[in-house]
C-alpha cells in the first residue's frame, strides 16, 4: 500500500463525550503524500479545548504509543497491521483512561 503522492490523508479519532471537556481528546494520524510501509506517521493529540496533550499514552492500532507535547508516531506498517483493532484509549497520569473511536470530520 502507498498513499497518493499528491495527497495527504488524515484519520481522526475522538474521545467519547465527557462532562469535563478538558478530559476529551482528538488524535489525528497523518499520511503525508507518498507514504508507504516504511514511513513513520505523525499523530497529533489535543485535549477537549484544542491544547496539545502534554504527556500521555495513546492506545491505538494494538499499540501503546507515547505522547509528548501532543505528538506521537506510528510506523505505517503497524497502522496496517492493527487497522482492525477496535480499542482506542488515551491514558494520562492521575486520570481514568478515556475511550474513543474513529470519526469523520
Amino acid at each position: 500500500m502507498k498513499t497518493p503522492v499528491d495527497k495527504t490523508l488524515t484519520f481522526s479519532f475522538i474521545s467519547h463525550k465527557m462532562k469535563d471537556v478538558s478530559l476529551g481528546w482528538l488524535a489525528r494520524v497523518t499520511f503525508p503524500g507518498g507514504s508507504d510501509e516504511g514511513s513513520v506517521l505523525p499523530i497529533e493529540v489535543v485535549d477537549g479545548h484544542g491544547d496539545r496533550v502534554g504527556k500521555a499514552v495513546l492506545e491505538i492500532f494494538g499499540k501503546s504509543l507515547p505522547v509528548m507535547d501532543g505528538i506521537s508516531r506510528i510506523k505505517y506498517a503497524d497502522f496496517v497491521k492493527g487497522k482492525h483493532e477496535k480499542g482506542v484509549w488515551l491514558h494520562r497520569a492521575g486520570v481514568e483512561p478515556v475511550p474513543g473511536g474513529l470519526t469523520f470530520m
